[in-house]
């Protein structure tokens, strides 16, 4: 069997979609021939991964609403000549835009089945993209066609997946079909045990303080200012954050600005280092309020740590509200400082709730994640036979 994967994301960037692909498609490639086409640099170029993993890396120009993200520039003529010479089984398209439209619709002509993975839920995104230009009514006004184009790309499917069951309503009363709930996972294995001293003498932390950690992407849909904001009222912690991002710039002006002296910006790190990170932290928060899943909730347990997240989408399902952290309302800094504290004041509570974090973990091995895809991928294979 061989699938053909198109993601209008991939290295070197660096958030939940990448992440996530580049632990299941290793995977999938052990059962599966793989042919990946990703966004590249000027040229359309070839890769060979392994025996059963090749890329297509895919010319590329930038995109003018969001810093760092390019789009793939490649014709419909140009996919369809390579999955006629590749002569894929299925394809699998992740987050489809541009290129996935095209892909797409290639697909209808060839007649080959197609998967369709909901990662990002472009509805929230728009007041991000416009960084508060656009009124609030306005966004809402711009949302309704948003939404019909959603409907409309992921109803030509043959099915659509969603990470989470709250996020497969949303598809539904959109009106898209044949929507299954397959949710996100990741690869354990890559992290290490974590040395938390290391990490502590590394960026001078303090022994006598709890940390508090963010780890992800650092741009504005993230709402890390609600977090610094919390923060202006949390003295007995320390606020460490991992990740790079647009807004990285920005968040640290905000911190000065609030006279923050209780917060640490690390910037992009190796896994090596995020392992010290997730063992020497106490409490995992993200304030994101468009996490469609939420990868680093799930690292964060592994860990065993107590997570903190906005009550809706992948966190409201991932985040069992005082059984393996909290549930907070969206943009509530208040809401926030109360979390952040009641965990810092009862260690046992702490203690409680991070080992319920690290068993309800387990539920999102990449690897049961890989071997649901793969049997999907043989009953459409099946289905489609002529």
């Amino acid at each position: 069997m061989k699938v053909a994967v198109f993601t209008e994301t991939y290295h070197p960037q660096v958030n939940g979609v990448v992440v996530f692909l580049s632990d299941i498609l290793p995977l999938i490639s052990k059962k599966a021939e793989v042919v990946l086409f990703a966004p590249g640099d000027a040229e359309l170029n070839v890769e060979k991964v392994n025996r059963n993993f090749k890329i297509y890396w895919v010319p590329t120009y930038p995109f003018p609403f969001y810093e760092g993200y390019r789009m793939a520039r490649i014709r419909s003529a140009t996919i369809e000549k390579i999955l006629r010479e590749e002569k894929p089984n299925i394809i699998h398209l992740h987050a489809p835009v541009l290129m996935g439209l095209r892909a797409l619709k290639v697909s209808r002509k060839l007649g080959i089945p197609v998967i369709a993975t909901y990662h990002t839920h472009f509805p929230d995104y728009l007041p991000h993209l416009f960084k508060g230009l656009l009124p609030k009514p306005f966004t809402e006004i711009a949302k309704l066609p948003l939404k019909r184009l959603i409907k409309y790309v992921f109803s030509k499917a043959t099915c659509t997946t969603a990470p989470t069951l709250e996020l497969k309503k949303e598809l539904e009363s959109y009106g898209v079909k044949n929507v299954l709930h397959i949710p996100n996972g990741t690869l354990f294995e890559k992290f290490g045990k974590g040395n938390p001293a290391r990490f502590m003498r590394r960026y001078g932390i303090p022994k006598d303080r709890p940390i508090v950690l963010y780890v992800g992407r650092v741009s504005f849909e993230k709402r890390l200012e609600v977090l610094l904001y919390a923060f202006k009222k949390i003295r007995k912690a320390t606020l460490v954050i991992v990740g790079s991002g647009p807004s990285l710039k920005n968040y640290k002006r905000i911190a000065k600005e609030l006279e923050l002296n209780n917060i640490i910006f690390t910037g992009h790190v190796s896994t090596d280092v995020l392992s010290d990170a997730y063992s020497a932290a106490d409490i995992f928060v993200s304030p994101s309020d468009s996490e469609t899943f939420g990868l680093t909730f799930v690292e964060a347990m592994h860990f065993g740590l107590p997570v903190i997240g906005v009550d809706r989408l992948g966190a409201r399902e991932i985040i069992r509200h005082g059984r393996n952290g909290f549930c907070v309302k969206a943009g509530d800094s208040d809401a926030l400082v109360e979390a952040i504290s009641t965990l810092i004041a009862y260690p046992s509570l702490r203690k409680r709730l991070g080992a319920q974090a690290k068993k309800d973990a387990e539920g999102y091995d990449i690897k049961r994640v890989a071997e649901r895809f793969l049997q999907l991928y043989k009953k459409l294979c099946r289905e489609t036979k002529p």
